[in-house]
């Protein structure tokens, strides 16, 4: 008889300093043969990312026993942190007389100092077509470029099994299909793919196998398509949730006139290394406006939201107007960050400070990373009135960092939202939420919308992110794939490649 590949018996483990009965691992038994692969599905918190750092080595000091006997890989948001901060604990931009040290290279993230043959390098390059990424810093791909990045890394070790968490995230929609036809393939040569996500329809359809979790527990299991069918599965994944009777209280802004706009771009072109990212975007937000942007990983959208809420040294030097002060007159970071609200991967990835969840929130009226000041009784009033409203209240007083990842994104869109900014950017704000978050928090941000003087600027890769408060659109396209597309004389050559904008006025849905 064929011994498991995967075999685990009796694990316990306490996540977390949550009461024991929300932060419990408790699996009675569970295997898998050499070969077979596995959906571990869930929502946030129910333990399967845990289960995942458990059987990657990331975490020790579990009861009971767990075996993988197979050589293995790993993809996951804390892999993507670890090589992020490796690059920032090797910055030496200070002690250079010139320019900023970018880090390494994705091919040098991919080779990593490991052995390998260059056939297989270069078949692994053209199965997840990331020629263009091999020469640009890590450090300043998108989340989906990452990713890309990282898979391929796993994939040069030769692996016998990859455990994935969530791998899609951050992925545009080609690039999502793209990402289930390599899983697929892989799974058809052999290798056991363990996949940790959300239910969603783009999960590789090779993979028979599923568990689903809950407060730690494996409460279904079997066969997918028979588990997926059964009336416990249809339960588990009903959707509840309310919307408030009322916003919190919000902070009171500076006067602006109503026909002037709230962001004005005009003919701005930006570069790495001399190498175009977009050019010639010509963009006004209108008060009154919510906006979505969209547009394939790499596209430049990040980028820009960083030049128009002061997270960019980019801006410098361009025609970029801002609540009607033109960027670069004299006023501080804090003069421009004042009126936005933010979440994003970038500002999830550097919120690494030791602190409460109350105190994360709270520290959204301030717009720092930690909180330094000491808040008003008003201010920790509205913060919890926020905690309330995403389910959160409980656990104010968990440190950040013990969250799960989904968790922590949801007090991060309570941050951002805390004090009902002039415009809140959510750049892909649902990444690591389950369905059930997901439109929790999709429904607030349409009740914001309607509900608040809040304006909404919108990013999302995922076909289940839809707003119905959406009036405009921006989207990024490659120049060279769209000829009709007319860009300025000026910046109309070979250099000024990469990405242009067209817009797209008064839609009714995101897709």
């Amino acid at each position: 008889m064929q011994s498991p590949m995967l075999s685990i018996e009796k694990l316990q483990f306490q996540f977390s300093n949550k009461s024991p009965n929300e932060s419990q691992l408790f699996i009675e038994k569970l295997s898998l043969n050499k070969g077979e692969s596995l959906l571990v599905l869930g929502d946030n918190a129910s333990g399967k990312s845990v289960l995942a750092q458990i059987l990657s080595g990331g975490i020790t000091g579990y009861q009971g026993r767990v075996d993988l006997t197979e050589k293995f890989t790993t993809l996951s948001f804390e892999l993507e942190a670890e090589t992020l901060a490796q690059d920032r604990l090797n910055d030496r931009s200070d002690f250079m007389e010139e320019g900023i040290d970018n880090g390494r290279t994705a091919l040098e993230i991919i080779i990593d100092d490991n052995p390998f043959l260059q056939h297989d390098l270069d078949e692994i390059i053209i199965l997840l077509a990331i020629e263009k990424l091999l020469e640009k810093p890590f450090k300043i791909l998108s989340t989906g470029e990452t990713r890309k990045v990282l898979m391929a890394r796993a994939l040069l070790l030769k692996p016998t099994v990859m455990l994935l968490d969530e791998p899609y995230a951050g992925l545009d929609i080609g690039s999502q299909a793209h990402l289930s036809h390599v899983l697929n393939s892989l799974v058809a040569q052999g290798i056991s793919i363990i996949l940790f996500d959300f239910y969603h329809k783009t999960l590789p359809t090779s993979i028979d196998n599923l568990v689903y979790m809950q407060n730690g527990k494996i409460v279904l299991s079997g066969n997918r398509s028979e588990v997926i069918a059964t009336e416990q599965w249809q339960k588990l994944n009903e959707n509840h949730y309310s919307l408030p009777h009322y916003l919190p209280d919000c902070l009171q802004y500076d006067h602006l006139e109503k026909i002037t706009p709230l962001v004005s771009v005009n003919n701005v072109s930006v570069s790495f290394d001399q190498k175009p990212i977009f050019s010639a975007v010509n963009w006004q937000f209108e008060q009154g406006q919510h906006w979505r942007i969209i547009g394939p990983n790499g596209c430049g959208k990040s980028t820009l939201l960083a030049m128009i809420s002061g997270d960019s040294p980019k801006a410098y030097g361009k025609d970029i107007h801002l609540f009607g002060v033109k960027r670069g007159s004299g006023e501080s970071i804090w003069d421009i960050k004042r009126h936005y609200g933010l979440v994003s991967a970038q500002l999830h990835r550097d919120y690494r400070v030791s602190t409460t969840l109350i105190k994360v929130v709270l520290s959204g009226f301030y717009d720092s990373i930690g909180l330094y000041d000491n808040p008003s009784r008003q201010q920790v009033i509205i913060a919890r009135q926020w905690l309330v409203l995403l389910g959160l209240d409980q656990h104010e007083n968990t440190y950040f960092n013990q969250l799960s990842y989904g968790e922590q994104r949801l007090v991060l869109i309570a941050r951002a939202v805390v004090k009902l900014p002039m415009i809140l950017i959510l750049d892909e704000p649902c990444q690591g939420l389950d369905n059930h978050n997901r439109d929790k928090v999709l429904a607030l941000m349409d009740y914001i919308a309607a509900n608040s003087k809040t304006h909404l600027l919108f990013v999302s890769h995922d076909i289940r992110d839809q707003l119905k408060c959406i009036s405009h659109e921006l989207e990024f396209m490659e120049k060279n794939n769209d000829p009709e597309c007319e860009v300025s004389e000026e910046n109309d050559d070979e250099n000024a490649l990469g990405y242009i904008t067209k817009i797209n006025k008064k839609l009714t849905t995101l897709f």
